[in-house]
């Protein structure tokens, strides 16, 4: 489980090395200045999440899942209003959210060593 966890890792930080210049532009989307800064702020946390479940910090996979769900339901909104990288948001959102799932779920089954 420890490969699904390093690729799980891998997804959040790509979504969210996307997300960390919106503050700066955002390729044109025409978005308030405090919905940029937000995202940006979604792409802090979701490097904190990553760096998290790769420690594996008890916070981390429950983190992973919930930066996913905020950058799927962003992914959506994008794709649905034309917004440039909208599906490569959301392809990579939907393997992040499902691989952080996986590794949650894998997380709560496995017994915990004393």
């Amino acid at each position: 489980m420890k490969a699904v966890r390093y690729v799980t890792a891998f997804a959040v930080v790509v979504i969210s090395l996307m997300n960390l210049p919106f503050a700066f532009d955002d390729g044109g989307a025409g978005l308030a200045m405090p919905v940029r800064v937000l995202i940006s702020l979604l792409g802090v946390l979701g490097i904190a999440a990553a760096v998290a479940l790769l420690a594996r910090a008890a916070w981390g996979a429950p983190a992973v899942v919930a930066v996913g769900v905020v950058n799927l339901i962003g992914a959506v909104v994008g794709v649905a209003t034309g917004m440039e990288g909208g599906l490569i948001g959301l392809a990579v959102s939907l393997v992040a959210t499902g691989l952080g799932a996986a590794t949650l779920l894998q997380g709560r089954r496995t017994p915990q060593a004393a």
